[in-house]
């Protein structure tokens, strides 16, 4: 029944997780980006659980159910999450490389990659004049 469509919506099943700290904690937890758009939910858990047990297994889509490129896989052991890492991390599924990563909150992202508009390298400038130099005054 895991993975079958419900109004064009693919049904997961896993086990509940009644203490939100394992969830919270993002032990185990794995984000994959650069996926094809081919591959679903259940490709993705194919592909990862030949590392350890699953907890849980999505990859995010749009309002038309499409594949937006990335997906998350929660391993119950972190070990099994850096296995994975690893060993698929830079590989081609679907003829696609592949990024596959610890997940980072967007806070973690923040403090370790700093925020995207202090990294801002370019600069664009419209309607400058041909010609001779003007020097402001």
């Amino acid at each position: 029944m895991n993975y079958e469509l419900i109004k064009g919506r693919p049904m997961r099943l896993m086990w509940s997780q009644r203490d939100p700290s394992l969830r919270k904690s993002g032990v185990g937890n794995v984000f994959i980006k650069n996926l094809d758009k081919s591959i679903d939910n259940k490709s993705l858990y194919d592909t990862f659980s030949v590392f350890g047990n699953i907890l849980s297994c999505k990859v995010a889509t749009d309002e038309r159910n499409s594949s937006k490129g990335y997906g998350f896989v929660h391993f119950e052991t972190q070990e099994a999450a850096d296995q994975a890492i690893q060993k698929v991390n830079g590989m081609l599924l679907n003829d696609k490389k592949v990024y596959v990563g610890r997940f980072m909150t967007r806070k973690e992202r923040m403090e370790t990659l700093g925020h995207p508009a202090t990294r801002f390298t370019n600069i664009y400038v419209k309607k400058l004049r041909r010609g001779k130099p003007q020097r402001g005054g």
